[in-house]
């Protein structure tokens, strides 16, 4: 899927159009059309994120058209610089995409229970309306569950909330199928 996401970068930045399904050859997208996963893109530049979109859940009718979406978003991101948007740079970045079903994750009661060598972790707080994801193997700072809920903490800015209780947020573990070319 991150040769998709790479198509849809090069016809968005060439002809200024939001690719449809017609842009692609039916047997590279045939699977994703027949399919509701969730769908993360993550933009890299000279080894660090530049830009970033996806949902925990599937929102469009299919995993292609979710991808085309929040490949598309990933031009809205304020890391992404407008010198970078441009079809001559376009081989310069490298492209993750991350794909996962509902029953690909699972509530973590403890935070030791994350198999951070193969999770990341979905941090929900209905009480502060914060969520944040820290998707598998993308965060090389980590060496720890603790660092990976310290890191979804920070992202989500619940960090910074004085009375934080662990009754105050749901932790689920999360295992993604990864394709990227890198």
């Amino acid at each position: 899927m991150n040769t998709i996401a790479r198509s849809i970068l090069r016809i968005y930045l060439s002809e200024k159009r939001i690719p449809t399904t017609q842009d692609f050859p039916a047997n590279d997208i045939s699977s994703y059309i027949g399919m509701k996963d969730a769908i993360f893109v993550t933009l890299y530049y000279a080894g660090w994120v530049i830009a970033s979109s996806g949902r925990i859940q599937c929102k469009k009718e299919n995993s292609l058209l979710e991808c085309i979406e929040n490949t598309l978003l990933c031009l809205k991101d304020s890391r992404f610089s407008s010198n970078l948007q441009s079809v001559d740079e376009l081989d310069n970045i490298k492209i993750r995409v991350d794909r996962f079903s509902a029953w690909q994750r699972r509530i973590i009661q403890n935070i030791s229970d994350l198999i951070f060598q193969k999770e990341g972790i979905i941090l929900l707080s209905q009480k502060f309306g914060k969520m944040s994801i820290v998707l598998p193997n993308i965060a090389n700072i980590a060496s720890s569950p603790e660092d990976y809920l310290s890191i979804a903490l920070k992202k989500s800015t619940l960090d910074g909330e004085k009375n934080l209780q662990r009754e105050d947020y749901i932790i689920y573990g999360l295992e993604t199928i990864i394709e990227s070319d890198f």
